[in-house]
C-alpha cells in the first residue's frame, strides 16, 4: 500500500535470519530481549510500561503467530463471486432463517483473493510442478513425467486449504468431472444443513465452485442451525474441552434421547444450550412412550384393525376429541417440517403425546377397555391404535430406534416404520366442539385435582364434590360425562347444585364457569388434620435437635464447616415446611 520493500526478518522457525544483524540466528524471544538490552545500554528506552494488545495465536496449539512473506497460491475471487451473489438476490437459493442471507452479501460483496496453499503434511496437493532445470511452472490434472525441456520436475509440497477441497463436495462426491447418473440426479440437492459461523467459509465456497464448474446452484436452501454451547454459554469445541461425547450420551441415555433433545433445543437462528439434564429429561420422555405402549399392546391382543370400520364405530366425546387433536397435529407438523422449525415440532409432539394422549385419553379409554365389552370395547381400541400408530410415524424422524421396535408390535401394514407413509390430515376428524367441550372436563377436573392437593386429600381417597355450573349448557356437558369427571378426580360423587348454604364450610374453585365445592368436614378431613399434627411434631423435634446443636459452641468450633451449614440448612428447611402445614391445618379446622 506504501510502496516499501518486502522483507521477511524471521526463517520458517521463527529464528532472526540474514536481515537481522547482530542477532541472525536467535530465537524470536531471544532477539526481543536482546534488543531491549541493547537498547538499555545505549540510553535509548526512557521507560517501559505494559500494553494490552491482539496477538494472534493457533488455535490448536495456542503457539504466538509471527508474520511471515512467503509464496503461495491465490484464487481471483471477484468473478467468481458475482454469480454466487445474484443466484441468492434472485431466490435460486434461500437462507433459512433469511437474516442469514446479510452474513452471506457481507462476504460476499467484500471478498478478497483466497490464498487456496496450505504448508501442511496431510491434504489435497497442489497440482503445479517446478522445472529444476528451466524453472518453468506446470499445471496439470496429471501427473507429468518430465518438463518440455526435459529437466526433472518437482511436485509443490503445499497442499490445498481444506475449504478449497470441502467447496467441490456437492458434485465431487457425485463423481465430477465425469458425467454420473448420481450427478445426474442429485445435482443440485434439495437442502444443506450448516452452521452460521462458517456460512463463508463452506457455503459460500460451494456456491461459487458449484456455479462455476456446473452452472447451477448446488442446493436450493441453506437452513442454518443454531450453535451448541455448554451449560455456561461457551461454544462447544475440542480444543475448551467442554464437549459431550455423543457416544457416553448414547451409551447412558440412548440414541433417541439425544436426538430428540437436539430437535427440542434446535430454535432457528439462536444459540442453544446443551446439557445432560435436558437429555435425561428426554430419556423420560422415550420411557413414557414405552409404558403407554406397553398398555395399549396389553388391550389390542384380541384386536386386529382391518377388521374394523369407522362405520362400526361408536366413538365417545374423548374419541372424537383425540381423533381432531391428531389431525390437527399432523398439520401443525407439517408446517414446522416445512419451516425448518424442528424445536416447535417436537414441543408439539412432546404435548400431544405426553398431556393428551397419556395423561388423558389414555385414562379415559380404560373406562371401556376394562369396564366393556362388544362395540364400546373395539371403538376405545381403534382409536387408541390408531392414535397411537400414527404418533410413532410422527415421531419417527427425531426417535427412530423406539419408534420402530414398538411399531413392529402393534398390528400395521408394510416392512419398516421408515418406509411407512407419512400421516395424512383428516379434515373430517377435525371438532372444534369436541375440542371445547373435553377442555370445560378437563379444566373441572383439573380444578377438583387442585383442591384435593391443597387440602392434602390423599390421592386414594375419594369424596363427594358440588358443582354450581353457571351457564346452563354447563350443566348438560357435566351430567353427560360423569364418569369422566369422578374417574379422573377420583370422587364418590360429584353432585350438580344450584348453589351451597355456608360457601365458608367448603373449599372453592372456579373453573370453566363451573363453581366447585369440596367439603371441609368428613372422616377424610379429620385423618387428614391428624396426619398433619404428627407431621408437625416430627419436625419440631427434628428442628429441636438440629437447634441445639447449632447452640452447641464446641460443636460449631470443631465441627467442618460444610456439617455446621448443613445443619443450618435442615433446620430452616424444617421451619418453612412446618410453617406451611400450619397454614393447611389451619384452613382445616376453620
Amino acid at each position: 500500500r506504501h510502496g516499501l520493500p518486502e522483507i521477511n526478518i524471521f526463517t520458517p522457525e521463527a529464528r532472526v535470519n540474514e536481515n537481522g544483524g547482530p542477532y541472525r540466528g536467535l530465537d524470536r524471544y531471544e532477539a526481543r530481549n536482546a534488543v531491549v538490552r541493547d537498547l538499555e545500554n545505549m540510553h535509548y528506552i526512557q521507560k517501559v510500561e505494559p500494553h494490552v494488545h491482539a496477538v494472534g495465536h493457533c488455535y490448536r496449539c495456542h503457539t504466538v503467530i509471527e508474520p511471515y512473506l512467503s509464496k503461495q497460491w491465490f484464487v481471483s475471487m471477484k468473478t467468481l463471486a458475482e454469480p454466487a451473489i445474484k443466484a441468492v438476490e434472485e431466490g435460486r437459493t434461500r437462507f433459512v432463517p433469511s437474516r442469514w442471507e446479510k452474513i452471506y452479501f457481507d462476504w460476499m460483496y467484500n471478498i478478497r483473493d483466497w490464498c487456496i496453499s496450505r504448508q501442511l503434511w496431510w491434504g489435497h496437493r497442489i497440482p503445479a510442478w517446478y522445472c529444476r532445470d528451466c524453472g518453468r511452472v506446470i499445471v496439470s490434472r496429471e501427473d507429468p513425467d518430465r518438463c518440455p525441456c526435459g529437466g526433472e520436475l518437482e511436485q509443490d509440497p503445499d497442499v490445498l486449504d481444506t475449504w478449497f477441497s470441502s467447496g467441490l463436495w456437492p458434485f465431487s462426491t457425485l463423481g465430477w468431472p465425469d458425467d454420473t447418473p448420481d450427478l445426474r440426479y442429485f445435482y443440485p440437492t434439495s437442502v444443506l444443513v450448516t452452521a452460521f459461523d462458517i456460512i463463508f467459509f463452506w457455503v459460500a465456497r460451494m456456491m461459487m465452485s458449484g456455479i462455476h464448474f456446473m452452472g447451477e446452484v448446488p442446493f436450493r436452501e441453506v437452513f442454518v442451525t443454531a450453535l451448541i454451547r455448554d451449560e455456561s454459554g461457551k461454544k462447544m469445541s475440542k480444543s475448551s474441552g467442554n464437549v459431550i461425547d455423543p457416544l457416553e450420551v448414547i451409551e447412558r441415555f440412548g440414541a433417541d434421547a439425544l436426538r430428540f433433545t437436539l430437535g427440542h433445543i434446535a430454535v432457528p437462528g439462536r444459540d442453544v444450550f446443551l446439557s445432560e439434564e435436558r437429555i435425561e429429561g428426554s430419556r423420560h420422555f422415550c420411557n413414557k412412550i414405552w409404558n403407554a405402549s406397553r398398555f395399549a399392546l396389553m388391550n389390542l391382543g384380541d384386536f386386529d384393525p382391518s377388521s374394523v370400520t369407522e362405520d362400526d364405530l361408536e366413538l365417545t366425546l374423548a374419541d372424537r376429541w383425540i381423533l381432531s387433536r391428531l389431525s390437527g397435529l399432523v398439520s401443525t407438523m407439517d408446517q414446522y417440517f416445512d419451516s425448518y422449525n424442528f424445536s416447535e415440532a417436537c414441543r408439539a409432539l412432546y404435548e400431544f403425546f405426553w398431556s393428551d394422549f397419556c395423561d388423558w385419553y389414555v385414562e379415559l379409554s380404560k373406562l371401556r377397555l376394562y369396564g366393556s365389552e362388544g362395540r364400546a370395547r373395539r371403538t376405545a381400541q381403534f382409536v387408541l391404535w390408531t392414535v397411537l400408530e400414527q404418533a410413532l410415524r410422527l415421531l419417527h424422524p427425531f426417535m427412530p430406534f423406539i419408534t420402530e421396535e414398538i411399531w413392529q408390535r402393534l398390528p400395521h401394514q408394510g416392512d419398516s416404520i421408515v418406509v411407512a407413509p407419512w400421516p395424512s390430515p383428516r379434515p373430517e376428524h377435525l371438532d372444534p366442539a369436541a375440542e371445547e367441550e373435553m377442555a370445560v372436563l378437563q379444566e373441572v377436573i383439573t380444578c377438583v385435582r387442585r383442591l384435593r392437593s391443597e387440602m392434602g386429600i390423599p390421592p386414594q381417597a375419594r369424596v363427594e364434590v358440588l358443582a354450581v355450573p353457571l351457564r346452563e349448557d354447563r350443566r348438560g356437558l357435566l351430567q353427560a360425562h360423569m364418569d369422566y369427571l369422578t374417574s379422573q378426580a377420583r370422587l364418590t360423587a360429584l353432585r350438580l347444585v344450584d348453589g351451597v348454604e355456608d360457601p365458608a364450610s367448603y373449599a372453592r374453585g372456579l373453573a370453566a364457569e363451573v363453581e366447585v365445592f369440596i367439603p371441609l368436614k368428613g372422616e377424610v378431613f379429620a385423618e387428614e388434620v391428624e396426619r398433619i399434627r404428627r407431621e408437625i411434631d416430627k419436625l419440631e423435634e427434628e428442628s429441636r435437635r438440629h437447634q441445639a446443636k447449632l447452640s452447641n459452641d464446641q460443636f460449631l468450633a470443631k465441627a467442618p464447616p460444610e456439617v455446621v451449614q448443613k445443619e443450618r440448612r435442615k433446620l430452616a428447611e424444617n421451619r418453612l415446611k412446618v410453617e406451611k402445614l400450619r397454614e393447611q391445618l389451619k384452613l382445616l379446622e376453620s
